[in-house]
């Protein structure tokens, strides 16, 4: 797909956003977890799963957060036409991204899912749904955007 310079920095401002809103609420979600002092396995794997997708979101915030002056600057070059194909670096860098932001946030969604275990079975049921459709709408959005 071909687009003005400007369109691409603005992409990888949003994404940067919003990996790192999400791995803002998953350092919280382990930082809560990993100070209860249950031995349960239910608080380790969903501490596990919100480390792991904090530790994807904040690469991909900082990978797009660094992309997206060169596309600024691209922007701003008078020498480059109006439409252009997203330069082969920064588009490898970009579905790299992609995919590390998708395995965060399914991460993320999933220790949600597990969340509602330590508490009780049925917040558990409900937590587990409410990950369950997230991810399912989160495919079929992430699936209209990807790089």
């Amino acid at each position: 797909m071909q687009f003005p310079p400007g369109v691409y920095s603005e992409l990888f401002h949003q994404t940067a956003f919003i990996s790192a809103l999400i791995a803002g609420f998953a350092f919280t979600f382990a930082g809560v977890l990993t100070t209860n002092d249950s031995k349960r396995p239910i608080v380790s794997w969903t501490a596990a799963f919100s480390i792991l997708a904090a530790a994807g979101l904040v690469v991909c915030a900082l990978g797009w957060t660094l992309s997206a002056p060169r596309m600024a600057a691209l922007a701003g070059d008078p020498t480059v036409s109006t439409a252009i194909e997203m330069p082969l670096m920064y588009r490898q860098i970009h579905r790299c991204l992609w995919t590390v932001f998708s395995a965060g946030f399914f991460l993320f969604l999933t220790s949600l899912g597990l969340s509602g275990w330590i508490r009780s079975r049925a917040l558990g049921v409900v937590s587990t749904a409410g990950a369950v459709l997230a991810g399912l709408l989160a495919v079929w959005v992430l699936s209209h955007f990807s790089g």
